[in-house]
């Protein structure tokens, strides 16, 4: 039998940097053992339901649901809520938020489902939570990061305009004082710092380490980005001489 650390981790991991189900050509996760669910959830009501879960199965999960904790937790403080995204099911994820899954439950890494769903390559469970109107501004313990940081972070554009369209707080920042513009600086390129630059994201904002999202976006020599790096590079330069905002050239 698969250790539960071991499986939940692993499982967890691989999902959320793996294949995704509408990428062409994509391999599907294969379905988890008997075994390993019974070892990432010991209690025998949520392993109940945790099989149901991976099942898809909507009718099981509301019968299941009055006798069932649904803010019950798995190995690695897994929700059941992230487990329904682990699954691949919207069906059961949708099917948990009717019978009162609360979606602000801190699980993997203290975040919570909107974490997740906001930085896995599939933006169909997002919509889900959207959809249902779970909040999308929870601050996680972990960082002091909301979901849009997840997004942003992982460069999943799609997620990222499903909460700006929900009205996601753009102005916020991490633990670190760090706000989104900091972030695409550094992991999502130069078309996403141009979108929030004109959504409104203060570019004179400094986080701990007394900095701009300049030195971060700037860093890499000119020379060494490619035709659509240089492109976007740019388009920032531009429209922040239209503001009046020096440009921070790299040392």
């Amino acid at each position: 039998m698969q250790h539960a650390p071991a499986a939940i981790a692993v499982a967890v991991t691989l999902f959320l940097a793996g294949c995704s189900t509408h990428d062409a050509g994509a391999q599907e996760q294969p379905a988890m053992k008997s075994t390993d669910i019974k070892a990432i959830f010991p209690d025998p009501s949520l392993e109940k339901m945790a099989r149901a879960i991976a099942d898809g199965d909507r009718a099981k999960i509301l019968a299941l649901a009055p006798t069932t904790d649904l803010s019950g937790h798995g190995d690695k403080n897994v929700t059941l809520l992230e487990w329904a995204i682990y699954s691949r099911s919207t069906e059961a994820l949708a099917a948990l938020l009717d019978a009162g899954a609360d979606p602000t439950e801190f699980g993997i890494d203290q975040e919570t489902v909107v974490h997740m769903a906001a930085m896995v390559n599939d933006p169909k469970y997002l919509k889900v939570l959207v959809d249902k109107n779970a909040p999308i501004d929870v601050v996680s313990p972990r960082g002091g990061r909301t979901p849009i940081f997840r997004a942003v972070e992982s460069k999943r554009i799609e997620q990222f305009n499903l909460l700006v369209q929900a009205g996601a707080d753009l102005k916020r920042v991490d633990s670190m004082n760090n706000s989104l513009l900091h972030v695409a600086a550094q992991t999502s390129g130069g078309d996403l710092v141009l979108k929030l630059l004109e959504l409104g994201v203060d570019p004179r904002l400094r986080n701990a380490q007394h900095a701009t999202f300049q030195p971060y976006f700037f860093t890499t020599p000119d020379k060494l980005l490619n035709a659509d790096g240089k492109r976007a590079r740019a388009a920032v330069k531009a429209w922040l001489a239209d503001h009046g905002i020096p440009v921070e050239e790299a040392g």
